[in-house]
């Protein structure tokens, strides 16, 4: 790569930093981070407590970089099929039609990750993994770029942790 090119870029990733943090009052480095995973195609943890702007800051990085946007809020009566969609049975057609989830965006947040099922983690990390999902057999791949920025509160995993624990060691 020509040192042209890696300017070009640099400076494009800094116009995008510089325009997101005109409105998000938060970290800068978080949002190089999200940039970095973007570049390379990974994915983001981001381990804090609510409301410091995690959702605002999803939303803002998305619509600057022009990508479809969804949040997924994650609890532990989520189903797998509550993410990535299903197939419908459709009396008037006489068929079954695919919708298909929220996972079919570019930029997902994943919240509170934790609380969730492992079926539905194991299905979330097909999607990170793999850049597909699998719907009743049927092998989809997602959107390009895709990025899951998840996150998880600190204070719940260490309730969490403790209650675990507690039941473990029976004191």
């Amino acid at each position: 790569m020509s040192k042209l090119s890696i300017d070009y870029i640099t400076g494009k990733i800094r116009s995008v930093i510089d325009e997101v943090m005109k409105y998000f009052v938060g970290d800068e480095a978080v949002i190089i981070k999200i940039m970095a995973s973007i570049l390379i195609g990974g994915h983001v943890l981001l381990e804090d407590v609510p409301g410091v702007g995690k959702t605002f800051l999803s939303k803002m990085l998305a619509r600057v970089l022009g990508l479809k946007f969804s949040r997924i809020q994650f609890t532990p009566d989520l189903l797998p099929s509550d993410i990535v969609g299903t197939k419908v049975w459709r009396p008037d057609k006489g068929s079954f039609e695919l919708v298909l989830g929220p996972i079919f965006a570019n930029f997902i947040l994943a919240d509170e990750i934790n609380r969730a099922p492992p079926k539905v983690q194991s299905a979330l990390l097909e999607a990170m993994q793999e850049g597909q999902v699998t719907i009743e057999g049927e092998t989809i791949k997602l959107p390009q770029p895709f990025l899951v920025v998840a996150t998880q509160n600190p204070i719940e995993l260490e309730e969490h942790t403790h209650y675990r624990r507690h039941n473990w060691t029976g004191s």
